[in-house]
């Protein structure tokens, strides 16, 4: 009786922390960008605090380690934006200028296909799935480019809400142990030390993926940007920052990457295309026995099947930035349901 009733209990705790954070959408993209942010930065500012210099450190207070890490940050910023951002948003222009031409010849390739496959007495099941294929390919390729754009704007339009951002990341850097002792103790002494254990395996799972996730998705960009530029397909910057946003949703997002960069080497010649959609396929055999395996190594350690049911649920939910967030959640949720599964088990104090 009393194990069915703890059963229950852990199933309502679940329930009410998933209905909790289906109510905080509109205030928790600062928040999670500061959290995401304080990560990434915490090891710089932990290098910057011991500074060695020749055979002794020198000790830097905390808050000055943070405020030169967001010196560092800026001008590293500013460097992107320069030799990257500019060449970017400019390339972004041509292309959505380019957009409305890019989508009628696409329309008349697939009308010419469409013409040839009759002319060439094709079977008529085999005729409608080429055609079919083609035509759903390029409307989800032309659809999916329209919707990054809308989501690039939507996006600027609440840059004002991110000006937070910096303020609580400063804290969240600042004072992170004490935030921490402070959530401790509105737990009972004895279930102190599990509190102590779930928060850590929490933070360090967060931590590993935002740093691994932000690195294999700038090599990817990197190295989509390179071939693309080298290979001479149109728009190369903005098909590598594409890549490098699309990353960030495991398993799918490589795939959606690679349709318009496809897409776009088949208006210039079905040669190139091969070439292209060669290219991404040994990139992401790179990708995921080489990159993936050094970086992030088991960070997450979800089954796939799990992966999918997450980006599917993220993104019922909260669109895009639900997909985006879905995995590291998933994860957040497993080490808390452990935990909870094993009640009974006191862990020891760490």
């Amino acid at each position: 009786m009393m194990k069915s009733l703890a059963v229950w209990i852990k199933i309502v705790i679940l329930a009410s922390g998933l209905y909790m954070l289906s109510q905080v959408t509109v205030i928790y993209l600062p928040i999670i960008v500061a959290i995401i942010a304080a990560f990434v930065l915490n090891p710089l500012v932990n290098a910057l605090t011991d500074v060695p210099m020749g055979t002794k450190k020198y000790h830097l207070p905390r808050e000055v380690a943070i405020l030169l890490a967001f010196l560092l940050t800026g001008l590293l910023l500013s460097a992107i934006t320069m030799f990257v951002l500019l060449p970017f948003i400019s390339e972004f222009n041509n292309f959505v200028i380019d957009l409305p031409k890019l989508v009628s010849r696409i329309n008349k390739l697939t009308m010419l296909i469409e013409q040839q496959a009759n002319s060439a007495q094709v079977p008529d099941n085999i005729r409608s799935l080429i055609t079919d294929g083609l035509t759903g390919a390029a409307s989800y390729g032309v659809g999916f480019m329209r919707n990054i754009i809308n989501a690039v704007f939507a996006f600027a339009t609440q840059i004002i809400e991110l000006v937070v951002v910096p303020v609580l990341t400063y804290y969240f850097l600042k004072d992170w142990r004490s935030l921490k002792a402070d959530v401790i103790t509105l737990f009972p002494p004895l279930s102190q030390p599990r509190a102590v254990s779930i928060i850590e395996e929490l933070a360090m799972v967060v931590s590993n993926y935002i740093r691994g996730q932000v690195l294999i998705s700038a090599i990817m960009g990197l190295m989509v940007f390179s071939g693309m530029y080298f290979l001479r397909v149109d728009y190369p910057l903005v098909l590598g920052l594409l890549v490098t946003l699309t990353e960030t949703l495991p398993i799918i997002g490589p795939i959606i990457g690679a349709i318009p960069a496809i897409l776009l080497a088949y208006l210039s010649s079905p040669v190139l295309a091969t070439k292209v959609a060669a290219f991404y396929i040994i990139l992401h055999q790179i990708e995921n026995h080489i990159i993936v395996p050094n970086i992030m190594g088991h960070t997450i350690d979800l089954h796939p099947v799990l992966v999918i049911i997450s980006l599917l649920i993220g993104g019922q939910l909260y669109g895009i930035a639900g997909m985006i967030l879905a995995v590291p959640v998933a994860a957040l949720f497993k080490v808390v349901l452990r935990h909870l599964w094993y009640l009974d088990e006191v862990p020891k104090d760490r």
